[in-house]
């Protein structure tokens, strides 16, 4: 069976390592790297990284913003925030920062379980103790209407340097928006965004 390789950041060592025993008492799961803090986490990403359980509040940061510094090491690796936040104006923010799932601390093992695997699988997980009313005012896809401008340019053939100049922005900060747009779509490559954009009918 191939293993789901997972990164745990967590700031306190003793959820830390007793999920990581947990874990690893699974069947398809594994834990390749793990850190207590942003830094640690940044020279820790590996590229084969399919998950990241990530405490959003950090000693030294921001989870969300460590997000966006991981996806230039991984940019297919997918977020799990273990969080006490649970409000829908938390959630759209962590989803433009490129989280794709959440789950509570207080949620069992066989919760964060399926958590890893339904993200895994299929792009998404959203506990469902956050309710209804959070889940329908989620975007479909996870991406702003930045982003969303992005891939309707460069579907309509822009080149990425002339899609930088009418945006106002250089052309590094627009390959870094690409490679979230991949994080947040769940692919590897700008052709494989522009068509999963085209199936869910974010794009012309």
């Amino acid at each position: 069976m191939a293993q789901i390789k997972i990164m745990l950041v967590e700031d306190h060592n003793i959820v830390r390592e007793g999920l990581k025993r947990l874990i690893e008492m699974e069947e398809g799961l594994t834990v390749v790297a793990e850190a207590g803090t942003c830094g640690e986490a940044l020279d820790q990403m590996r590229d084969d990284v399919d998950i990241v359980l990530l405490d959003i509040k950090l000693p030294d940061g921001d989870g969300l913003d460590l997000c966006r510094e991981m996806g230039r090491v991984n940019c297919r690796v997918k977020y799990i925030a273990l969080t006490t936040y649970d409000d829908a104006h938390f959630i759209r923010k962590a989803l433009e920062c490129g989280v794709h799932g959440f789950i509570p601390k207080y949620a069992s093992f066989d919760e964060i379980k399926s958590a890893i695997a339904i993200t895994f699988r299929e792009g998404r997980y959203l506990y469902p103790g956050l309710g209804l009313d959070v889940i329908m005012k989620l975007p479909q896809s996870g991406l702003t209407d930045t982003e969303t401008r992005v891939l309707n340019m460069i579907a309509a053939g822009g080149a990425q340097k002339d899609v930088a100049a009418a945006m106002f922005i250089s052309l590094s900060t627009l390959r870094r928006r690409i490679r979230g747009i991949c994080t947040k779509l769940g692919v590897e490559t700008l052709e494989e965004a522009l068509a999963s954009a085209v199936k869910k009918g974010l794009v012309q």
